[in-house]
């Protein structure tokens, strides 16, 4: 096992690229991303959608299909590095010590299986249990993800069971093997809110219970305030802003992640119209020079036409954006010229 004290990292990625050959050219899904996932902890990856979230799970689990591939960085998990270990040794912790929770339930049970039998399936496989344990270990999981009547349901296939309890299978099979890290994408995607909200009440639960790690996808910034202990904002496949929970919603420093957060409705506040990020997330096959965000940023500047740096504006607290650590625009003493960070960039690329 691979457990450490709390505040160890369980998970640690550096520099992740995952790019797609296709025939229109190549598209650079997941661009240098970093982050890591505390032991306990639960992180939550925030962006539109194309923004590389769910690719970066994929490559975390190592299930990316052609075109498309892994082409450098490194992910870390209990000291070995997942991208070059060999598939039998990944197979044994993919669904054992990792687990994925996917977008949608209904594509992802095998409807000609009971739910039972597939949860069965995936403790024998990774757990070694009998068919008569394995079946007990089922019924086990069912009744913990809060199912009524465990025994019955799990004589019954996927489109018996509502949306609510079709994502409450997937999380029941997801856990049926103690995983230490879950991945869970979208897991509330086209749910309504009262399901939505007991969906998030059991994973929590469960973490707690189980005291394992959670990376959680989502576009919802009210999940991740409700669920999330550090935040990694993803955008055009690079990490644009990075720091625990509170820090991100209560002093935002890119100007995506404001922008994210002022289009959210709030109870009791009257607005004529709802705030909206301007434009849309550039074409993968087409990105811009410099900052990826500056065509729909309200604070663009010349200097953004020079790729940003990641850096910490405050202890803990990282941006990839030219703004000062207090969000203000560089002074002429503070910023460089636009000629001098292009030669750095230049300097930087030849390295």
């Amino acid at each position: 096992m691979v457990r450490q004290d709390d505040e160890r990292t369980l998970l640690q990625i550096r520099d992740l690229q995952t790019h797609f050959a296709t025939a229109d050219g190549l598209v650079k899904a997941v661009d240098g991303v970093s982050f890591s996932i505390r032991n306990g902890a639960t992180l939550g990856v925030v962006g539109e959608s194309g923004c590389g979230k769910s690719v970066t799970a994929l490559s975390v689990m190592r299930l990316i299909e052609r075109p498309g591939r892994i082409v450098g960085g490194t992910i870390t998990f209990g000291g070995k590095n997942l991208i070059d270990i060999p598939d039998d040794e990944m197979r044994e912790i993919r669904g054992n010590q990792i687990s994925m929770i996917f977008q949608e339930p209904m594509t992802s049970l095998n409807p000609v299986y009971t739910c039972g039998n597939q949860i069965a399936e995936a403790v024998s496989i990774h757990g070694g249990m009998s068919g008569g344990e394995a079946r007990k270990r089922a019924i086990e999981m069912l009744s913990q993800v809060g199912i009524p009547d465990p025994a019955r349901r799990a004589e019954e296939y996927p489109h018996q069971l509502s949306g609510g309890m079709r994502q409450r299978v997937m999380i029941a099979m997801a856990l049926s093997t103690n995983p230490e890290l879950l991945i869970a994408d979208e897991p509330t995607t086209a749910l309504d809110v009262t399901i939505q909200a007991q969906i998030l009440e059991l994973m929590k639960a469960l973490r707690e219970r189980n005291r394992m790690s959670i990376m959680l996808i989502t576009h919802d910034l009210g999940v991740i305030a409700e669920m999330a202990d550090d935040v990694v904002v993803m955008y055009a496949g690079k990490v644009v802003e990075q720091s625990d929970v509170n820090t991100v919603y209560e002093h935002p420093h890119h100007p995506y992640t404001r922008g994210l957060l002022a289009s959210i409705p709030r109870l009791g506040e009257k607005r004529n119209r709802l705030e909206v990020i301007k434009g849309v997330v550039p074409n993968p096959l087409n990105l811009p020079a410099g900052c990826l965000f500056q065509r729909r940023c309200p604070s663009a500047m010349p200097i953004c036409n020079v790729a940003p740096p990641f850096q910490e504006v405050a202890p803990g607290h990282l941006s990839r954006c030219w703004l000062t650590p207090a969000g203000d625009p560089p002074s002429v003493g503070e910023a460089p010229s636009e000629q001098v960070a292009l030669d750095a960039a230049a300097a930087l690329s030849a390295e």
